[in-house]
């Protein structure tokens, strides 16, 4: 499926990034929901270095198994507004197909956003104009071949 080594194999890293991520996105949801209901706000969910859809040994990526988290829960399809980016346009590809094809998919009340774009400081300018809603970002570059330069997001308060 994909052309770079990172995808081939599971590598314990990934195995222990997923593991969190399946584990600490439930979590983090049910404590955020009921808040966010009070305040007839939505949730997101960004993942900035998505990758590829399923890795080439079989195991599903981190925004499938977060969409397949979100269509399980009633107040997730309500609320969750998702955006899932990569700089390389075979893995936002082959991640926008894998969405489609997940049942229910069209259940989420918020339309899913997949996008390609370079991470940078206009990425982050773009990021600073947002007024978020309580938001999980999963920031990542693991695989990323280019140099990844730290990138300071600004926390603004509820």
């Amino acid at each position: 499926m994909s052309k770079d080594s990172f995808f081939d194999e599971q590598k314990e890293q990934s195995l222990v990034k997923a593991r969190i991520v399946d584990k600490y996105f439930w979590a983090w949801v049910k404590v955020i929901i009921p808040t966010a209901k009070k305040a007839g706000s939505k949730i997101t969910y960004i993942d900035i270095f998505s990758g590829l859809c399923i890795y080439d040994y079989g195991a599903k990526s981190i925004p499938i198994k977060v969409l397949e988290i979100a269509i399980t829960d009633l107040d997730m399809r309500n609320m969750l507004k998702t955006l899932f980016n990569d700089a390389n346009p075979e893995y936002t590809n082959s991640l926008q197909e894998a969405i489609n094809k997940i049942p229910s998919i069209d259940n989420l009340k918020y339309k899913l956003e997949v996008i390609n774009h370079e991470v940078g400081e206009n990425f982050v300018k773009a990021f600073n104009q947002v007024n978020f809603v309580p938001t999980l970002f999963f920031v990542d570059p693991c695989g990323y071949k280019r140099p990844v330069r730290k990138i300071n997001l600004v926390s603004k308060k509820c």
